[in-house]
């Protein structure tokens, strides 16, 4: 009896590593993107059931089939959603998975995909994710494509996300150009401080008052959601760091670029965020805010992020985020480039981390990034203080992907201890 349900196990396990991401990916598949446009897939664990969504919380049922050393860890659905075996201890261990909470949880980890309109028009390509990203800031007003975002978000729980890069996209209509942007006349890093100075109140703010008094009004009339506690994350001002005056030094250090008039002072920079999240939050009062991350502020010294962050009031703060498009699962750095670490950064801001990938330079994507699928990548990261993960061009069966990761990540953040 013994060997016989051995051999069961064994086979279910065999089974269960033929679905995508159930055992998880070689380290020399850390770099490894799902191809771009995705092509429709089909997959062995079946479709969601929008309704349904699954996290880590299981409740144990009293059967166990004995699993080799090798297996330990190993997960394989019995009922693709429902349950599931884990190899623990040298026994498989069958548990049901509970539902969760639908939208964006700081206590799970929660998976993001950025709206696009090659998917809008089908629910189940977002329905199960925890929320919906969209860039915005090109536009004087909320338009159509936030709007569509946000009516998705409401019907299948997600919760959005915004990265709100308004000062960026303001400076790209005058003809300001991203600083990575090769043989570019003016750049972010060059003139961007200077139209802060210029063009901060009567334009900067306007653009974010605009967009979170759509939100609301849409919200409120169309939606008939109470737009007073309804959650929204706002990720500020992507690189907002590159205005400053410390970032303007660096910058000339690095290959003679100062911006105009000098760069903003650092403790300045602190005010114009506070009037930013003041400004969103007059219209959308339950908006949760999060602070970027500039993997290259403290490439030789971490100790510049501390600095960095004294200026501005963590306490309206709830989240870092990264904006980059290439934050590594695979490795304790954010990215390759720069030495700054997942755990620095959360213990400097000591917020919970939002982490992105799936594209580089000027938003191009360059697909899925599956070793954010990977679940010991995961963990890891968790470990670190990372909560969430956005994919800028996610694989049509993502929400299957994540029902299959969520139970396999039996991790409490220590702020959700209590």
């Amino acid at each position: 009896m013994k060997n016989r349900f051995g051999l069961l196990a064994l086979t279910l396990f065999v089974a269960g590593c033929s679905f995508f991401v159930a055992c998880g990916e070689s380290a020399s598949e850390a770099e490894n993107s799902d191809p771009v446009p995705q092509a429709e897939s089909s997959s062995a664990m079946g479709t969601a059931d929008p309704a349904e969504v699954f996290s880590s919380a299981v409740v144990e049922v009293p059967q166990t089939l004995p699993c080799a050393p090798e297996e330990e860890g190993g997960f394989v659905w019995i009922e693709t959603g429902k349950s599931y075996y884990r190899c623990e201890s040298g026994l498989w261990t069958a548990y049901d998975v509970a539902p969760h909470k639908r939208g964006f949880d700081p206590c799970q980890f929660n998976f993001g995909a950025a709206w696009s309109t090659d998917k809008e028009r089908d629910s189940t390509n977002y329905a199960g994710l925890d929320y919906i990203a969209v860039w915005l800031g090109d536009n004087d007003f909320y338009n159509g494509f936030e709007e569509r975002m946000v009516k998705m978000s409401v019907e299948i729980g997600a919760t959005p996300m915004i990265y709100a890069y308004v000062i960026a996209e303001f400076d790209k209509d005058h003809g300001i150009d991203d600083c990575n942007i090769s043989k570019a006349e003016k750049t972010h890093c060059s003139h961007g401080a200077q139209m802060i100075r210029e063009y901060f109140a009567d334009s900067i703010l306007y653009r974010y008052a605009a967009y979170a008094n759509g939100m609301r009004e849409q919200l409120i009339y169309r939606l008939e959601v109470d737009a007073d506690t309804y959650e929204s994350i706002w990720l500020i001002e992507p690189d907002f760091y590159q205005y400053s005056e410390t970032a303007s030094r660096q910058k000339e250090r690095y290959d003679g670029t100062v911006q105009e008039g000098g760069g903003i002072p650092d403790s300045l920079m602190g005010v114009y965020f506070k009037q930013i999240v003041d400004t969103i939050r007059a219209y959308l009062p339950a908006a949760k805010i999060a602070i970027d991350i500039s993997p290259w502020i403290g490439d030789k010294d971490t100790a510049l992020f501390a600095q960095w962050y004294s200026n501005f009031d963590m306490s309206i703060v709830d989240f870092a985020g990264t904006s980059g498009g290439s934050s590594l699962a695979t490795s304790e750095k954010i990215v390759a480039a720069n030495s700054a670490s997942w755990a620095k950064i959360h213990e400097v801001t000591g917020k919970p981390i939002l982490a992105d990938a799936g594209y580089g330079a000027g938003g191009a994507s360059n697909g899925h990034k599956k070793p954010w699928d990977d679940v010991q990548n995961i963990k890891a990261r968790m470990a670190n203080g990372v909560v969430g993960i956005m994919q800028m061009n996610a694989a049509n069966d993502f929400p299957v992907r994540a029902d299959t990761i969520r139970p396999q990540l039996n991790y409490t953040f220590p702020w959700c201890n209590n």
